[in-house]
C-alpha cells in the first residue's frame, strides 16, 4: 500500500497532490508540468514537502503531524530516471554493486535481466535497452522497498519499449515491489498500472484502475487528460440500473454508460473512436453520420465523420477498406456502444 498526501509551495508552482493505491503499479498520469516527477521527488526523499504524509506498506517516510522526515537512505527507494543516471566511468559491474549489500543478488539480477555479459563494459558501449536493464538491476540491487520510475521509456523506440514493458513487469511481479510510474504515455500507463492517478495543476483529479477511469473519467477535463476527443452536449432524457438515455441538440437519443445523473440535466458525452461498428444490424444507437475523411493509420481505419455539424473520429478494423460506404462525401450508419460512450458532468 502507497499513500501519498503531500503539499509543497514553490515560487511559480503548487504541488498539492493526494492518493492511496493498493495496487503493484500506480501509475501517475498528466501533461507536462503537473507536478508528478516534484510528487516522486517528495516521495524520495531529496525534496521535503511543507505539509503532509508518505507511506509505505505501513513504513512513515514523511509526516509534518508526527514530525518524521526519513533520510533519503533510510527510505530504501529505488530510483529509475529518463537518463538512466549510470556512472560513466565505470563498468556495468560496478554501477549495479554501487550501494549494493548483497553481491550474490547483484549477480541474480544480472542473469535475470540479461546483461551476464556485459558486466565489463562502460554505459558508452551500451544499447538505449541494456542501458535500461543496467540502471533496473543497479536500482534493485539495493533492495528497496520501493520503486520510483520517471518516465524512464521516453527516449525508447515502440519495439524496445513493449519489450521492456514486459520486462519490468515481470520484475516487479517477482519481487512484489510497490511501484509508483510516472509517464505521459496513455498506452503506457494502462498497459503497466494497476491504478491511475490522474494529475493537472499540481492537483489530483481522479484515480482508478485504468479501464474504469477511462471510461467513467467523470469530469471533462480528467477525460481530455485521457485522451478524449469529442464532446457532444445533450440532455438527460431517461436513467435506469444499467444506462444513461441522452438526447443532443438535434433530438437523437443515444443509449450511453450509467451514471449519477437526473433528468433534465445538461451533460456531455464522449465519442470514443472504438465505440462504433459500421453498417449494423442493432436497431438502437444508430447514427448517420457523413463521411468527412479515411485514412489507414496505426494498423486501423481513422474515420472523420460529421454529426450535428461535429467531427467526430471514428476507428474501424483496416480490412474494411477499400469501401464504397466510407468514401468522403456519403452519409454511413453507425452503431455507437452504450457501454463505450461516457457520459460527463457539464462544465462551467
Amino acid at each position: 500500500m502507497v499513500e501519498v498526501r503531500v503539499k509543497k509551495r514553490l515560487p511559480k508552482f503548487n504541488l498539492n497532490v493526494s492518493f492511496k493505491s493498493e495496487g503493484l503499479v500506480t501509475v501517475l498520469f498528466a501533461p507536462s508540468g503537473s507536478g508528478k516527477s516534484l510528487t516522486l521527488n517528495c516521495v524520495a526523499g531529496v525534496v521535503k514537502p511543507d505539509s503532509g504524509h508518505i507511506e509505505v506498506n505501513g513504513k512513515v517516510f514523511y509526516s509534518s503531524e508526527e514530525g518524521i522526515n526519513l533520510k533519503p537512505q533510510h527510505r530504501r527507494v529505488g530510483f529509475l530516471f529518463q537518463d538512466f543516471a549510470l556512472f560513466p566511468h565505470l563498468n556495468v559491474w560496478a554501477n549495479v554493486t554501487y550501494g549494493c549489500r548483497r553481491r550474490e543478488l547483484a549477480n541474480e539480477l544480472l542473469k535475470l535481466l540479461q546483461i551476464e555479459h556485459l558486466k565489463e563494459k562502460l554505459p558508452s558501449q551500451l544499447s538505449g535497452g541494456q542501458k535500461q536493464r543496467v540502471a533496473l538491476a543497479r536500482a534493485l540491487a539495493a533492495e528497496p522497498e520501493l520503486l520510483l520510475l520517471d518516465e524512464p521509456f521516453s527516449a525508447l523506440h515502440a519495439g524496445l519499449k513493449e519489450e521492456l514493458h514486459r520486462e519490468i513487469l515481470r520484475i516487479i511481479r517477482e519481487f512484489s515491489l510497490p511501484t509508483l510510474l510516472v509517464t505521459h504515455d496513455i498506452d503506457e500507463a494502462f498497459e503497466l498500472g494497476d491504478q491511475v492517478v490522474v494529475m493537472d495543476g499540481g492537483k489530483t483529479l481522479a484515480q482508478g484502475e485504468p479501464r474504469e477511469i477511462y471510461l467513467s473519467p467523470g469530469s471533462k477535463r480528467v477525460a481530455e487528460i485521457l485522451g478524449h476527443r469529442c464532446f457532444i452536449e445533450a440532455t438527460v432524457c431517461e436513467v435506469n440500473g444499467n444506462q444513461t438515455v441522452v438526447k443532443t441538440a438535434g433530438g437523437k437519443r443515444i443509449k450511453c454508460r450509467k451514471g449519477p445523473f437526473k433528468r433534465g440535466e445538461k451533460v456531455l458525452v464522449s465519442v470514443l473512436p472504438f465505440s462504433v461498428a459500421l453498417n449494423p444490424a442493432q436497431e438502437t444507437n444508430r447514427l448517420e453520420l457523413k463521411v468527412k475523411e479515411v485514412k489507414l493509420r496505426r494498423g486501423t481505419t481513422q474515420v472523420t465523420a460529421l454529426f450535428e455539424g461535429r467531427e467526430v473520429e471514428l476507428h474501424l478494423p483496416p480490412s474494411l477498406l477499400p469501401n464504397k460506404l466510407l468514401e468522403p462525401g456519403r452519409v454511413a450508419t453507425f452503431y455507437l456502444s452504450p457501454q463505450l460512450l461516457p457520459v460527463l458532468k457539464e462544465e462551467p
